[in-house]
Order: C-alpha cells, then sequence, then structure tokens
C-alpha cells in the first residue's frame, strides 16, 4: 500500500502541531489531516482493531480512534509518524491502553532513539509485525445471530501471549460465547484502576 503522503500546506499544519504539543490533536485545523490517516489505516488494516482485530467497519466513524502507539503526550515528536499511527476500537484505545508505556521492553530513559523497531515492543505492533504470525482470531458464526471469536497464539510467540493477556481478550472470546448460548454478556468495568483492583481480589479468593 502506497504511504500516507500530505500536501505542503498539511506538513506546515502538522509542524505548527508539534510545536504547540500534544493537546493541539483536538483542533480543527487538524480535522482533515485525521480523516486522510483514518481513511488510509481502515484500508490498511481492513478495518480491524489494530489490537484485538475484531471488524470495525460497522461503527460510526467518530468513535474509530487513530492510535497513537506511543502516546503522543509522552511522545510528541512521534505525533504525525506514520509508524506510530493506526486505528483501534474504543475499547483497546481508551479503555484499556490509554497512555501506558509497560509493552515497551525498556525503561522510558532507556529507549534507543531508533525506536521502530520490533524488538523493543512486547505486544504485537500494529505497524512491524504480521498480526497472524503472532495471534490469529478465528471468527465462527451460525445464523444471523450466533457469533463466536477465538484466539490462537501462533508457535508459543511472546508478542502473542502478550497482546492475548493485555488486551484481555480472553474476556471477548467469553462474551461471544455468553451471547451465542443466549446468555448476557458480562459487563466489562472500564475503569482501568477498579478492573485491576477487581482482578488483584479475584487472583487473591482463588488462591
Amino acid at each position: 500500500m502506497a504511504k500516507l503522503s500530505f500536501t505542503e500546506n498539511q506538513k506546515s499544519v502538522l509542524k505548527l502541531s508539534r510545536k504547540e504539543g500534544h493537546r493541539s490533536w483536538g483542533h480543527i485545523r487538524l480535522n482533515l489531516i485525521k480523516a486522510k490517516i483514518k481513511d488510509h489505516h481502515l484500508i490498511r488494516q481492513n478495518e480491524s482493531c489494530c489490537y484485538c482485530n475484531r471488524n470495525i467497519g460497522g461503527e460510526f466513524r467518530m468513535v474509530l480512534d487513530i492510535e497513537h502507539i506511543l502516546p503522543k503526550s509522552r511522545f510528541v515528536t512521534h505525533m504525525f509518524t506514520q509508524r506510530n499511527l493506526s486505528i483501534s476500537c474504543k475499547r483497546c484505545n481508551m479503555n484499556i491502553k490509554k497512555d501506558d508505556i509497560s509493552f515497551l521492553e525498556h525503561p522510558l530513559a532507556q529507549l534507543p532513539n531508533r525506536i521502530f523497531r520490533s524488538r523493543y515492543y512486547k505486544f504485537i505492533h500494529p505497524n512491524l509485525d504480521n498480526y497472524d504470525s503472532h495471534l490469529l482470531m478465528y471468527h465462527f458464526q451460525r445464523g444471523r445471530t450466533h457469533r463466536i471469536i477465538k484466539y490462537e497464539i501462533q508457535n508459543n510467540s511472546a508478542k502473542g501471549k502478550f497482546n492475548y493477556e493485555y488486551f484481555k481478550l480472553d474476556r471477548l472470546e467469553r462474551n461471544s460465547f455468553d451471547e451465542a448460548q443466549g446468555a448476557t454478556p458480562r459487563i466489562e468495568i472500564k475503569d482501568p484502576k477498579i478492573s485491576n483492583l477487581f482482578s488483584e481480589l479475584k487472583s487473591n479468593f482463588n488462591q
């Protein structure tokens, strides 16, 4: 797929926005540029979330997030770097990953200058890795309403395992099983602090 390109005027807008910092991301002057980025990556990803691989083609475009793999709040110089951009669903971006960087192999102060190398990321990098080489998502459907998803880690891939656990993909599997059996899907806790506390309590209870 052709590399995403910008006009000279758009390049000037990008330069100004980088200079102003990550909070400039919401400025109206970036609307057309962001639409261009979103269109490019939706086609590139075959309309699937870059992290959970679920189809997002049917979702309202405004709820789809342009994902900064390295958070723009910490890596403003890469706010528009193509290899740092992708498209994710709200669940993976806003409810789970947010501005976290625990998926990096090195502490922030020890990161190399050439950060866009697959080996520096614990999870499947949307632009540096082949998703299916690490994690396969199977989608089974019977009729119009019974849909089941199942993930399978490939060749004991460390990235596949980390991706599966980090984005809590087992919850998506369980919810799809519940729905297929006519049960009420389990509610996912959106607040990460409450979710982590719940997981800790559950772990202690099972010991």
